[in-house]
């Protein structure tokens, strides 16, 4: 009876744990709009209106298109109708991003609104209302043209105190062109000291503080003086700093301006795709973030200076609460619970075998886990979780669950509960200290759990029913505080790895199986959990890769490679395998493009008659120990045009003529692209610097959105729920070309 006690706690254990990683999601649900708005409140169905309107027929309208065009007047209609004047400012740009040798240009009319007094410490709210050439981009960034509409009826109503813009850029999609236009060409830009920034890359879920200023002491003080329902966390915020961003901040960031930059970022799928459309925009993610943006300007318009300051660490807890420390104190308290705890366990003969044990079970099962996933991705390839990722995960926490469990098992017996405990809140604070070293913003995701587990390690001896309820009380905290993490992993992390959440989980489920572990080794138990974990990788493997709601990736191309006498087909499938009919279309097999880094199959094609991009060499001049060289470049009816140089030519600088963007001494060494995209490409005249004299080769690669005439078979032989994803089907040609 004691031991059927045992297994029941161990596998109640896993069934508790299972369920909260199932359930994370809703700790992540943004606000439904209320049923009745407030004049001064945030009315997501008006805004939801003006967007519908704006994008017409939802058709995509890349940077400087007729479609566009189109778009951006309906923009005016709506800003002249709210009792605005907005003015569209016209300048052709190109623009670099840190650590990249790629340069892009486009013509960008960049539309401004400014309301309140005519001069002063200007407020800037951003959004971009250029789309991909893939999609109508209802979210990325319709949401933030539709949130400032509506901010700007409400500013309208109630003049600020400071002066505010509203700035709807053309350009962030080709290579922030619209940003770099204003803050280089538009006296405005001189007045900012403060912005706010709205992007998306999903159409679902809360509105997301992702980004700030740094330091981010006083852009946090307006954030938490604002937020209503707030979704932040220092560690997203460190990620924004590391990773190549390239959002609108980007560029605004250069200007020390203060900044808080949202997002949505839920179901990925629909992300610069044809799917990114007012049906699938997410009624209540449009509410919490207009809500949040109109709740944030309101505070940043009212001419106050915040008093905040110095780098800060931060999170929501749960959407219903917002905790920031300084990062010092935070760090010096992180420090002061481990040495504690180090101390307890060096005291109570927790080190060496105790600590060696809690720490491999969870390497180990993170490791185990890892491997046993690529398994999974070998039997069936490519993101076969993207229409079902919840089950996926499930057999991952599963997997993971039932490993460390076995592990602990395997190897506690002899040690007792309380060594254990300290053990593992010691590898829990250290695994805190290491990664808060390489993210600072990670810090306070281990203080008040870990000093719970350290208060409890002090009174065991005089109380040890309250001491047990401060380690469940510790176990508890630590795993909402990580359960909301899971869930923005998953859902920014959709192509994966599905192992990346493994650590995190591992973490959280430590404590709780230490508390649950039985004495002996529960067979049953042990079996029941592998079994479960078996049984959702077979459930994963076997369930549809896509669906109506979340289709699959799969872009078709048509390239002509003069420079090396080929004609192919090439389907970006993020490497799903191709329907078995479609063999009649050729012999297909996986290869990189010239064109794009991005993996496709590819087959043999015929040739076909489509735009030739070219370019004629205006001037070639002696610089020092290089040379500057002057091009005039011809889309020759195509959309978009590049010139792809070698890794090995050294690039000093590339765009336009006497103001020509530097490339970064430490520029990832990676062929250099310099891109226009847009009607104004034709007869663009371009600068390059060279740090040599002798003769470059490149690549002019020409870009025509869609697909010839014989393409229009494979089009249509594009499987059911399936889409093209990050570019449009397109004809592409490559030469060879010398100067």
């Amino acid at each position: 009876m004691r031991d059927r006690v045992r297994q029941l706690a161990l596998l109640m254990a896993f069934a508790g744990l299972m369920l909260a990683f199932g359930a994370k999601d809703a700790l992540i649900r943004p606000p439904s709009p209320p049923a009745q708005t407030a004049v001064t409140d945030f009315d997501s169905a008006r805004a939801a209106a003006r967007l519908a309107r704006i994008l017409g027929d939802q058709r995509a309208h890349p940077v400087d298109s007729a479609a566009n065009d189109a778009v951006r007047g309906r923009l005016m209609a709506e800003l002249r109708a709210l009792g605005l004047t907005p003015q569209v400012r016209e300048r052709m740009d190109c623009n670099g991003t840190p650590k990249s040798r790629s340069v892009s240009c486009s013509l960008t009319r960049n539309v401004v609104v400014s309301i309140g007094p005519p001069h002063g410490r200007r407020l800037l709210i951003n959004s971009h209302y250029d789309s991909t050439p893939t999609g109508p981009g209802a979210a990325d960034d319709g949401i933030g043209v539709a949130a400032m509409l509506e901010i700007g009826a409400q500013l309208r109503a109630a003049p600020p105190a400071r002066p505010v813009t509203l700035l709807f850029n053309e350009g962030e999609e080709f290579g922030l062109n619209g940003a770099r236009a204003f803050v280089e060409g538009d006296p405005l830009a001189r007045e900012v000291d403060t912005q706010i920034n709205i992007e998306a890359r999903g159409v679902n879920g809360p509105a997301l503080m992702f980004e700030t200023s740094d330091p981010n002491g006083p852009a946090l003080a307006d954030y938490a003086r604002a937020t209503i329902r707030p979704y932040a966390n220092s560690i997203s915020t460190d990620f924004a700093r590391l990773i190549p961003n390239t959002t609108d901040v980007t560029v605004f960031k250069e200007r020390g301006w203060k900044t808080l930059s949202y997002s949505i970022i839920g179901n990925e799928t629909r992300y610069h795709s044809p799917g990114d459309t007012l049906e699938a925009l997410n009624r209540a993610s449009l509410y919490h973030l207009g809500s949040e943006v109109l709740a944030a300007t309101k505070v940043l318009a009212a001419d106050q200076v915040a008093r905040g300051e110095g780098r800060r660490v931060f999170t929501d807890i749960a959407g219903r609460g917002f905790i920031s420390l300084p990062l010092i104190a935070a760090a010096l308290l992180l420090a002061a619970i481990l040495g504690g705890t180090a101390l307890v366990a060096y005291r109570r003969k927790a080190l060496g075998r105790p600590f060696g044990v809690v720490a491999g079970a969870v390497l180990a099962a993170i490791v185990a886990t890892a491997m046993l996933g690529e398994l999974a991705a070998l039997i069936r390839a490519g993101d076969y979780w993207r229409a079902h990722p919840l089950v996926a995960y499930l057999a991952v926490y599963a997997t993971l669950l039932a490993i460390e469990a076995a592990l602990l098992v395997r190897f506690t017996l002899g040690i007792d509960r309380e060594r254990l405990r300290i053990a593992g809140w010691l590898f829990i604070g250290l695994v805190g200290a290491v990664a808060s070293i390489a993210l600072p913003g990670a810090t306070i995701f281990f203080l008040a759990p870990s000093l719970l587990a350290l208060i409890a390690m002090l009174i065991v001896g005089k109380s040890a029913p309250l001491a047990t309820a401060l380690f469940w009380a510790a176990a508890l905290l630590q795993l909402l505080m990580f359960a909301e993490l899971l869930a923005l992993i998953e859902m920014l992390l959709i192509d994966g790895p599905l192992a990346a959440v493994a650590p995190l989980a591992a973490l959280a489920a430590q404590p709780f199986l230490i508390e649950m572990m039985p004495a002996e080794r529960p067979r049953i138990a042990l079996l029941t959990m592998g079994v479960a974990a078996l049984g959702l990788w077979i459930v994963a493997l076997a369930m549809p890769r896509t669906s109506a709601e979340r289709p699959g990736a799969f872009t078709i191309d048509y390239v002509r490679d003069d420079l090396r006498g080929k004609s192919n087909w090439a389907v970006a499938s993020k490497q799903a395998p191709l329907p078995g009919d479609w063999n009649r279309f050729g012999s297909w097999h996986g290869a990189k493009m010239a064109y794009n880094g991005r993996r496709r199959w590819i087959a043999e094609a015929p040739v076909i008659d489509i735009p030739r991009p070219a370019i004629r060499l205006l001037s070639s001049a002696a610089d020092g120990k290089g040379r500057i060289v002057w091009l005039m470049l011809r889309r020759g009816g195509g959309d978009a045009i590049a010139l792809k140089f070698p890794k090995d030519v050294q690039l000093v600088a590339m765009g336009l003529p006497g103001n020509a963007r530097l490339i970064p001494p430490n520029a990832e060494p990676s062929p250099a692209f310099l891109r226009c995209t847009g009607r104004a490409c034709d007869r663009l005249i371009v600068e390059v610097r060279l740090a040599g004299r002798a003769k470059v080769k490149a690549e002019l690669i020409g870009t025509r959105f869609g697909l010839p005439e014989e393409g229009q078979k494979l089009s249509a032989a594009r499987p059911a729920q399936s889409q093209p994803q990050y570019a449009p089907d397109s004809s592409i040609r490559i030469r060879g070309v010398t100067f």
